[in-house]
């Protein structure tokens, strides 16, 4: 009698442990890291026939645990001590060398040894990266150290050449004194947003799912399935709260673009670099396709050109010019300061800003007056994107090339774009339908006007054939001599802006960066640099006559790079051969005009389509 009843009460116990062993582990394998658990749990898991050991393996098979010491363990005899880690998924340990041996002390257990190896990880992935610690500056000290720099000695610079050489050694060696480089880990870990919440609903998921497979009936399927939804729900509700407050918060544009692009996947911090063996050859590696792919495309433009076919350029197409800028004010350069971005870098600036404004108006006005680009700005950082995440990784094709400039250089740039947007606005100078790099044509306008068309178009039982035109590598493509006629013939710049330009788009310089690896420098004869702020600009006045190929009967829309072209035709009353013509003599056109400017047309990604609605599908 008692021995039975010791018997059922020692089931009940293990019945009780089962239990909760399995809720404990239900939370256990929600936490991130590696899993190990070791100990005496008093259950002689050698005897697969035991009532009590086959409940226990059941708990550890729901949660996918293996168990490693296959010797007894007690000096009776018994594998009572374990040690469980996952079995098969990513946080897997591999345990190697489980020895059981006997001790000298007074316990009836033995003493259990294994060797695991992984890497620590502190809670969740980390990468190393280097930099600077801005935010930790002494800005009184820093700006008593520029104060008593000879960036506020006139007479130690005498021309904005020298003076930008002046500016950044002085800054260089002013940031490592008071942010020295230095290493840190960041976190990659991508569900921030997962609350108590979501970690409990998952709970409740998982155990439910555990009952559902343990009673296999209709009562805990359903309960399953009911937790799935609720846990769903929860999840989801979670995550967007989480990016609506983000996008509300959100300071600048580029903020909001920052958590569009991460929730669609475009996240420009996830590198994806071709395999190399190191990574300054990659480097010197991608240089050279990218200047060789420009080259490659000047040399067959020259084969296919007999003759140069383009219109006269030597007579002026306006009456209009400009041939001085306006030298720029300390509020003017304030102004700029604070529209180019919001990083921490240009948040030191403001903060210095009296302390640097003499130098920095120095060289942007010098510039301005003399016509001439400080040569220390003309090298460009170019880090390379892939285009396609879905395309092959190790194509070079797959990746462009896009330039990282001072800030220096993009203040003088900002002083000329202002003043060169509304000389070209004053002027009415741009592209009728040309959205883009001018004030109120953004990427919204020109979607809501193609597609306003589209719809009026096939509303009035009409069907549009639609081109998609692309470029190879457009704003590296760009003839530097066909830009600086242009600007002077057909947009009436000379003088002093003129040369401006010249000295701009003269003697550029690349460098390929990797992981902090840089590729020799590579000169440039052709091209406007992409991340530029004038490059858009000088692009879309490099090819404003594509808006003449609406003579055709097309409507047309550009921005930058991207051409759109659209025809409406009804094929009940009109000769589709004569459509056919029709698209057939504007590609000609358009490939005509590209390769009179030294352009490509990438007849492999430039796309026709035919757009209609339901109720003329069958006409």
């Amino acid at each position: 009698m008692y021995a039975s009843t010791d018997h059922a009460q020692q089931h009940c116990l293990l019945y009780n442990f089962c239990h909760d062993f399995d809720d404990y582990l239900d939370e256990l394998i929600q936490l991130p890291g590696k899993l190990i658990i070791a100990g005496d749990f008093n259950i002689h898991v050698e005897d697969p026939q035991d009532s009590d050991t086959c409940k226990f393996k059941a708990v550890l098979d729901r949660h996918n645990l293996r168990q490693w010491v296959d010797s007894p363990t007690h000096t009776g005899g018994g594998t009572l001590d374990l040690v469980l880690t996952r079995s098969h998924d990513c946080d897997a340990i591999n345990i190697s060398n489980t020895e059981v041996h006997s001790t000298a002390t007074s316990s009836d257990h033995l003493l259990v040894k294994f060797s695991c190896t992984f890497s620590h990880e502190l809670g969740q992935q980390r990468i190393l990266k280097t930099g600077r610690c801005i935010k930790h500056i002494d800005i009184s000290s820093f700006k008593e150290d520029i104060s008593n720099s000879a960036l506020n000695n006139p007479e130690a610079y005498l021309n904005c050449d020298n003076a930008v050489n002046l500016y950044n050694s002085v800054l260089q060696s002013l940031m490592d004194k008071h942010a020295p480089l230095q290493e840190f880990s960041v976190s990659v870990n991508q569900s921030v947003w997962i609350d108590s919440n979501c970690q409990e609903a998952k709970r409740k998921r998982r155990k439910a799912e555990r009952d559902s497979r343990r009673l296999n009936t209709l009562e805990s399927k359903a309960g399953y399935n009911r937790l799935c939804k609720d846990s769903s729900i929860v999840i989801n509700q979670t995550r967007d709260n989480y990016y609506k407050r983000k996008l509300e918060i959100a300071e600048t544009k580029k903020d909001v673009y920052r958590t569009v692009n991460y929730l669609m996947d475009r996240d420009l911090s996830k590198t994806m670099m071709p395999n190399c063996s190191t990574d300054e050859k990659l480097c010197e590696q991608l240089k050279t396709f990218f200047h060789e792919k420009v080259e490659t495309i000047y040399s067959n433009i020259d084969k296919q050109q007999k003759e140069d076919v383009r219109p006269d350029q030597t007579t002026p197409k306006t009456s209009k010019s400009w041939d001085k800028f306006t030298e720029i004010t300390d509020s003017d350069l304030k102004s700029i300061f604070s529209e180019i971005n919001k990083k921490e870098c240009v948040k030191l600036l403001l903060d210095c800003f009296e302390e640097l404004t003499p130098i920095i108006l120095f060289i942007v006005n010098d510039s301005l007056r003399t016509g001439r680009f400080p040569t220390g700005l003309k090298n460009a950082l170019v880090r390379p994107v892939i285009k396609d995440k879905g395309g092959d990784v190790n194509s070079f094709k797959n990746y462009r090339p896009i330039s990282n400039l001072t800030f220096l250089s993009k203040v003088i740039e900002k002083c000329v774009q202002k003043e060169l947007s509304a000389y070209l606005e004053a002027n009415n100078f741009h592209a009728s339908h040309q959205s883009g790099y001018r004030a109120n044509h953004s990427c919204e306008t020109a979607t809501l006007k193609i597609y306003n068309d589209l719809l009026c178009l096939s509303d009035s039982k009409n069907k549009v054939v639609l081109l998609l035109l692309d470029l190879s590598a457009a704003f590296d493509a760009v003839n530097h001599n066909i830009l600086i006629s242009k600007l002077k013939n057909e947009f009436g710049l000379k003088g002093e802006v003129l040369d401006w330009f010249k000295s701009y788009l003269a003697d550029r310089s690349f460098t390929v960066s990797i992981n902090g690896n840089l590729s020799s420098k590579c000169f440039l004869k052709v091209g406007v640099p992409q991340g530029s702020i004038l490059g858009p600009i000088l692009f879309i006045l490099y090819t404003k006559e594509l808006n003449s190929i609406a003579r055709h009967g097309f409507h047309i829309h550009l921005y930058a790079d991207d051409t759109q072209l659209y025809i409406e035709f009804n094929p009940l009353y009109e000769n589709l051969s004569n459509i056919e013509q029709r698209i057939i003599a504007c590609l000609n056109d358009i490939k005509n005009l590209m390769t009179s400017n030294k352009l490509k047309l990438n007849q492999d990604k430039t796309e026709i389509l035919i757009v209609q609605t339901k109720n003329n599908f069958s006409s």
